[in-house]
């Protein structure tokens, strides 16, 4: 009997090994093409905007693996091994909110897509902006190989492996500074966090190659050749990108020719400066969105380059360096912050060194320090009452003056009102004293001892009248330097007389 029944069972087991191969065999085949296909990403929960955005996008002919796995035997199965891990994560809850994914250049330049022959000859000129591929490909720029997948990126939900305009900014018109790794003291000995600095590259002098020299050349300046053997730096005059409308532009207004300036040998910059707003410090803050540890190991940017560019996950530039504003945008931004110094210097200098004591004269400052600049109360604390120009009263423009009132914000009520009169008048004795006695010794002085004395006496008397506050700035350091030109007015007058020829 267990003879009978071992025959049969080897019998069955025979028939079955074959049909079992059979389904294994099938069932993988079915599986690999049913996992190869693009409705199968879009299972994953978190995969929903990229199918959209892929599914209306210029690839949506073209099947998710033929980008997303390079060609070859070997990138076939490790991606289909990878996925499998993938799958089991998501059964285990564990998969990633943030997905990354990287396309290889190789699988661009397959066949039956596109060809790098072509490419090189392809040349892209839109209105906005020009393009050759023969000048980017294969190129390298701090740590970054330049390919397909480095300007070609999803950019956002609606746009899959588009064009990101961002990457031009980043690699032409920005630099690392000088130190590229910043740490910002506490005051206490420690260290913050650490922040790679990135600044604005300014506009070399090829921007006009081929036309009269520019008359104001201090809106450039000129880069140093490359070193033999150093690393080709992008260019970042305008015309690397651009060529100037050809078209008449109508801007607020004003008619604007191009051509008839760019005659005039006029530099783009000589209208468009600023046009690049200054890129924001890049922070460990940005590293956590991906990482949950290992953010100690911050390397130099070439080396974090490329690890980022060239590793398995490729990190989008934007992601790190957050959106550059270059064009109208950041020149408008640029516009409402003009830097007032150019035209308006030193204004209220008088009134910013009586209340931080800078240049201070008194010969115990500290005892002349202002309560409040040690509270940090800033103009605004007390500029609080909207009043026209007295200067000019017919004109829209209007300025905040210090009123009493503004005291009472911290203090308690009626103290601005009982104080400031107190400071003024005491202050308006002490200069109506100081002027009398300026205008009695003046005449008096006849040495150059005392001639000199007289003048930083009047120099002293006339910070108070410049200031305009009457001591309310400070009252303790205003009083200080009447009593100085007192002083100054009376060794004045104690000086020797002049010789007489």
């Amino acid at each position: 009997m267990r003879r009978a029944f071992r025959w049969l069972w080897v019998k069955k087991w025979k028939r079955l090994v074959p049909i079992a191969l059979v389904i294994f065999v099938v069932g993988n085949i079915a599986l690999v093409e049913l996992t190869s296909s693009s409705g199968f990403c879009n299972t994953c929960h978190i995969m929903g905007p990229y199918y959209d955005s892929w599914a209306t996008g210029s690839h949506k002919n073209v099947a998710c693996v033929k980008c997303h796995i390079s060609p070859g035997a070997s990138n076939f199965v490790a991606a289909k091994l990878n996925g499998l891990g993938q799958v089991v994560d998501d059964v285990l809850n564990r998969t990633s909110t943030k997905p990354s994914a990287s396309v290889n250049v190789l699988s661009c330049t397959r066949s039956g897509c596109h060809t790098i022959e072509t490419l090189n000859t392809k040349a892209i000129v839109t209105d906005r902006f020009k393009f050759r591929h023969d000048k980017h490909l294969g190129a390298h720029h701090l740590g970054v190989e330049i390919s397909c997948s480095t300007c070609h990126s999803h950019v956002k939900g609606d746009q899959h492996f588009e064009v990101n305009t961002g990457v031009c900014i980043t690699c032409h018109l920005i630099e690392t500074a000088p130190i590229e790794i910043q740490l910002r003291a506490t005051g206490t000995g420690q260290d913050l966090t650490p922040s790679i600095r990135m600044e604005v590259r300014p506009v070399i002098a090829e921007i006009t190659a081929g036309l009269p020299a520019v008359s104001d050349a201090s809106l450039m300046v000129t880069r140093p050749p490359t070193p033999p053997g150093a690393e080709p730096v992008p260019p970042n005059h305008c015309t690397a990108c651009h060529d100037a409308p050809n078209t008449l532009v109508q801007y607020q207004g004003i008619e604007v020719n191009h051509s008839e300036f760019l005659s005039f040998g006029a530099a783009c910059v000589s209208c468009h400066r600023s046009v690049t707003a200054t890129p924001p410090a890049i922070e460990d803050g940005s590293c956590l969105v991906c990482h949950n540890f290992g953010v100690e190991r911050v390397t130099d940017s070439i080396d974090m380059h490329r690890i980022h560019s060239l590793g398995r996950h490729k990190v989008e530039c934007f992601n790190c360096h957050g959106t550059i504003k270059h064009g109208p945008a950041a020149q408008t931004m640029s516009l409402e912050q003009f830097d007032c110094s150019q035209c308006h210097i030193d204004q209220h200098s008088i009134q910013r060194s009586e209340y931080a004591l800078a240049g201070a004269t008194t010969g115990r400052p500290e005892e002349a320090i202002n309560p409040m600049f040690l509270a940090h109360v800033d103009c605004n604390g007390c500029h609080i009452s909207a009043r026209e120009l007295h200067s000019n009263p017919t004109s829209p423009a209007r300025v905040h003056a210090a009123t009493p009132e503004a005291c009472n914000r911290c203090h308690q009520p009626g103290f601005g009102e009982k104080m400031v009169p107190l400071w003024q008048n005491a202050t308006k004795a002490l200069y109506a004293a100081a002027e009398k006695a300026l205008a009695e010794t003046e005449p008096l002085a006849t040495s150059d001892e005392a001639k000199a004395l007289v003048a930083q006496a009047r120099g002293l008397i006339n910070i108070v009248k410049v200031d305009g506050s009457w001591g309310v700035h400070n009252p303790t350091y205003t009083q200080s330097l009447l009593e100085q030109a007192q002083g100054k007015l009376a060794q004045a007058r104690q000086a020797p007389e002049a010789d007489r020829p």
